[in-house]
């Protein structure tokens, strides 16, 4: 018994020495990240936040108040100085919901923003699937409108832009990165870490902004936004066209309601397709539209007008297989001619649809008794 009682001991002493010995091995691995790791989030080392910032400081340089479209640019330009191809970042307000260019690095084709992106391709998969996609050099990574002659952008990397919910966009590296695809892939993941407590909460926003001045059927501006707009810009200087659909309670009483909003929505489909860049499209009642025409004299809106009234009585609405036509009457105002204040636009246009109603329907109707 008493010979093994030194022995009981060394065992004891050896077991201590080698509990010891394994709190410190792993005190130096939490010290000491992996070789080649720049820190527990495997970021770049200049993007690793001071202890006492948050989160959301590490995406540095970013005003409190800087919109959703200046945090998705900068992160573009970020991610294009590390990884060397240009970024874009895209966005989706819904599940499901259409895949939006939002912003796209400095010095890249900003004709690109605002393109829809068709789900099945690379940077589309991003977002449905929620996982990293690289495109090979012969693949297209952002497919936007078929009639776009464009160049395609061929070969990339596409990361996810995921909240809590489901995930919302993601940031794109357009054209075939340097080798190899996952430093890219770990380089752009990091960056998204960074920015996404900035950005996301910035998306919410936006939504919400989108949605206090959208029309839920046709999507196209509510009143209050479209007189936003109309405060916002030139009035002094511009023209206002109030259109509304002819005998559109035939339509529901003879084809049912859900017929009417399939009308709806397709003029203003019609009106967002047809209209130059920077003038605005709004539903302001239950079928009359408006179209603000932001430095736009008298004699232009009416062409305008006049286009639009063929254009929707040229082209058939579809519903349950069948085709049916609609026609449109209009009234055209202008400022400072021949409406002397911004103030009575609204009210001159609606004089002029409504004799433009009077007269027969389909047509164009100018407010000081001039015709189209």
């Amino acid at each position: 018994m008493n010979g093994a009682i030194p022995w009981l001991v060394g065992l004891a002493l050896g077991a201590v020495a080698g509990w010891t010995a394994a709190r410190l091995l792993a005190a130096r691995r939490r010290e000491a990240p992996p070789q080649g790791v720049a820190g527990p989030l495997h970021d770049p080392p200049e993007l690793i936040a001071a202890p006492k910032l948050r989160a959301a400081d590490a995406a540095a340089g970013i005003p409190p108040d800087t919109k959703l479209e200046g945090i998705a640019r900068l992160l573009a330009d970020r991610a294009s100085e590390r990884v060397g191809p240009p970024c874009a970042v895209v966005l989706r307000d819904t599940v499901g919901g259409p895949i939006v260019v939002v912003a796209v690095s400095t010095g890249f084709d900003t004709r690109l923003i605002g393109e829809h992106v068709d789900p099945d391709s690379p940077a589309g998969r991003a977002v449905t699937e929620g996982v990293p996609v690289v495109a090979p050099a012969d693949e297209t990574v952002v497919r936007a409108d078929a009639r776009d002659r464009r160049r395609p952008i061929r070969g990339g990397v596409a990361v996810p832009i995921r909240s809590t919910a489901y995930v919302e966009g993601a940031v794109l590296a357009l054209g075939a990165p340097p080798p190899p695809a996952g430093e890219t892939v770990r380089q752009l993941e990091a960056l998204v870490r960074r920015f996404a407590p900035v950005l996301l909460p910035a998306h919410a926003v936006a939504i919400a902004e989108r949605r206090a001045a959208t029309d839920d059927l046709t999507t196209l501006f509510n009143r209050r936004a479209l007189k936003d707009a109309m405060a916002a810009g030139d009035p002094w200087h511009s023209a206002l066209v109030l259109l509304d659909l002819d005998n559109f309670k035939h339509v529901n009483d003879t084809l049912g309601h859900p017929a009417g909003d399939v009308a709806l929505r397709h003029v203003a489909q019609l009106l967002k397709g047809s209209l130059r860049v920077g003038d605005i499209a709004a539903r302001v009642g239950g079928e009359e539209f408006a179209v603000w025409l932001p430095g736009t004299d008298l004699a232009l809106a009416l062409e305008i007008a006049e286009r639009l009234r063929a254009l929707v009585a040229e082209r058939e609405f579809r519903h349950q297989g069948s085709g049916h036509r609609l026609t449109i009457s209009c009234g055209v105002s202008a400022c400072p001619q021949p409406v002397g204040h911004p103030d009575n636009l609204m009210s001159a246009a609606d004089t002029a649809l409504y004799r433009a109603k009077r007269e027969g329907r389909n047509r164009v109707v100018a407010s000081a008794g001039k015709s189209g």
